[in-house]
């Protein structure tokens, strides 16, 4: 009955909406108001900006805490938070669980196709790990999904933005536990349609998310975005230890690219490959999966 309330409780508060008041007070006080409503993200639709924070401050953080990134045309408070829901089933709280939103499709279905891996969403992403690790005084561990993953990895990595030259700094791979990205199309995209992969964005450099420049121009082999080539020129910078999960029928971001399983994440510890799910289910269906990684547990 115990458990069965607290978890109703940690439910209840990850549902009530953006960041938590003690999380709130901390970024006002050490980033200032601006930064924290940047990574807050009270505009978007429903209050499902953001989520994550310590329901007070004398709350144990117990273990390292989780920085969700979404998926293109998601936001925080969708996929991200089922993620944190299910989660809690495995102790975690919303003082250990984490996110932001990096751009705001509201509603519109189509959006995904205007998306590109802006430098203002890479730093908006780098400044919520930092926060989280600063907040919380622990290393931080990522669980990232879709165009998420390049997103996330490159905030890691940092040095210059590709489409501005803007300067991020340095690497924070000392700020960070472990990595797990989810269906992340880290070589480009190749939808898998009728059990064959379509080299979309080779075909369709035009549409702002092939972009050659920071979006997902891939397929024409051996030419990939100048984004794509820029996370990859380094391995092992994402975390202590670094996992991937994708599937070999994935109809979004598909599965080789260029005779390289693009879900794959060079140095990796680790990975699992379904052979009969699709792109959200690759996420939503791996859990157990994500959670065993983030613990060293076999998989």
């Amino acid at each position: 009955m115990i458990v069965s309330l607290f978890v109703l409780h940690a439910a209840l508060s990850l549902s009530s909406a953006l960041f938590t008041t003690d999380f709130t007070q901390f970024l006002d006080k050490h980033y200032g108001i601006g930064q924290r409503q940047m990574l807050e993200r009270s505009d978007v639709e429903d209050m499902k900006g953001s989520f994550g924070g310590r329901a007070s401050p004398n709350q144990t953080i117990d273990r390292n805490p989780v920085v969700f990134v979404h998926g293109v045309s998601h936001v925080a408070g969708s996929m991200m938070r089922e993620a944190a829901y299910n989660y809690m089933n495995k102790g975690y709280t919303d003082a250990v669980m984490y996110a932001t939103t990096y751009d705001n499709p509201n509603g519109d279905k189509m959006k995904w196709m205007q998306y590109t891996m802006k430098c203002d969403h890479v730093k908006r992403i780098r400044m919520l790990i930092e926060a989280v690790h600063a907040y919380t005084g622990r290393p931080v561990d990522v669980v990232a999904f879709s165009m998420g993953v390049p997103i996330s990895r490159k905030a890691i990595m940092g040095g210059r933005c590709v489409e501005n030259n803007e300067d991020l700094g340095g690497s924070i791979t000392d700020k960070m536990g472990t990595y797990v990205g989810v269906a992340g199309p880290n070589k480009g995209v190749a939808p898998v349609m009728m059990g064959m992969p379509s080299p979309m964005c080779a075909l369709a450099p035009f549409i702002p998310v092939c972009n050659p420049v920071n979006g997902l121009f891939s397929g024409f082999c051996p030419f990939k975005s100048r984004f794509i080539d820029d996370i990859n020129h380094k391995s092992q910078y994402e975390g202590k230890r670094i996992y991937s999960i994708g599937s070999t029928i994935d109809e979004v971001v598909g599965h080789m690219i260029c005779f390289d399983v693009t879900t794959r994440i060079g140095g990796q510890n680790g990975e699992k490959i379904y052979r009969d799910k699709k792109h959200d289910a690759t996420f939503k269906d791996s859990f157990d999966i994500q959670m065993a990684m983030l613990n060293g547990q076999p998989f």
